[in-house]
């Protein structure tokens, strides 16, 4: 539009054109950018509940918006902000027992796994990730919500705020362990991919046995915030390595929307 109306082109030196954070326009707003004394008009954007956006305050906004590429946060990993005592008991038995908190927004409690198991978490950088032991998970997040565990930012919000009354237990079942058994993605937020053996670590530890097996989490979130678990996304060089094109199943084309033109 500025390459064509000498209005508009001025207009792009004072007015925001695009908002870096979505869902913030909540009324329509007018913009006098055309020479022949048009107007046109921003309207907000569809609401959709069961996004984190729409759980948390505007103010806790910017933080669920990735502000660069997305890189993955390993979980196990050497640099996790624990006791000793703690990380001697994730390197023997592996995360089986503990839970990972993603912010004050999701809580993943691992209820199985394999000791080489290990959860890859995408999303913005600015929610970060803390583990705990399962047992001392509830009074954790009690003590830690909106303090340590953002968003939630304030205590001020603490009270308003219901917690992750949303539980989904999770059963994954894999035949494969060169490849990722699933992603598990929360509206809004990012996605959790699943590796039931360190795909890094298959390739010199031979001990890992093929075969089929079962992993279990228990997810929770705030009330209307919708949990999808879906085919593993292959992301980075890694990703390319054991990703395999196939075709829809029968059952996957019925389940899938149609779309009629």
């Amino acid at each position: 539009m500025s390459n064509k109306d000498p209005v508009a082109a001025a207009a792009i030196r004072y007015k925001p054109i695009q908002s870096a954070v979505p869902g913030t326009t909540l009324g329509p707003i007018q913009i006098d950018a055309f020479l022949g004394a048009g107007k046109m008009y921003d309207t907000p954007g569809v609401h959709l509940h069961h996004r984190q956006a729409a759980v948390v305050h505007s103010e806790d906004l910017p933080a669920l918006a990735p502000q660069s590429r997305l890189r993955a946060r390993v979980f196990p990993n050497s640099q996790m902000d624990v006791d000793k005592q703690m990380a001697d008991r994730v390197r023997s038995s592996g995360l089986t027992g503990f839970t990972i908190f993603w912010g004050g927004l999701v809580r993943i409690d691992v209820q199985k796994a394999l000791r080489e198991t290990r959860l890859m978490f995408y999303g913005p950088n600015a929610v970060q990730v803390h583990i705990v032991p399962t047992e001392e998970a509830d009074e954790f997040y009690n003590r830690e919500v909106c303090v340590l565990l953002t968003p939630p930012t304030g205590k001020e919000k603490a009270e308003a705020w219901t917690g992750l009354e949303t539980k989904r237990h999770i059963n994954l079942k894999y035949t494969n362990i060169e490849r990722p058994a699933c992603d598990v993605a929360v509206s809004g937020l990012g996605w959790i991919s699943v590796e039931p053996v360190d795909i890094t670590l298959k390739s010199s530890d031979h001990s890992v046995e093929e075969g089929f097996g079962e992993l279990d989490f228990v997810v929770h979130v705030p009330k209307p915030v919708e949990i999808f678990v879906r085919s593993p996304m292959p992301v980075g060089k890694a990703g390319a390595k054991w990703y395999e094109y196939r075709e829809l199943t029968e059952a996957e084309c019925e389940i899938r929307p149609k779309w009629f033109f």
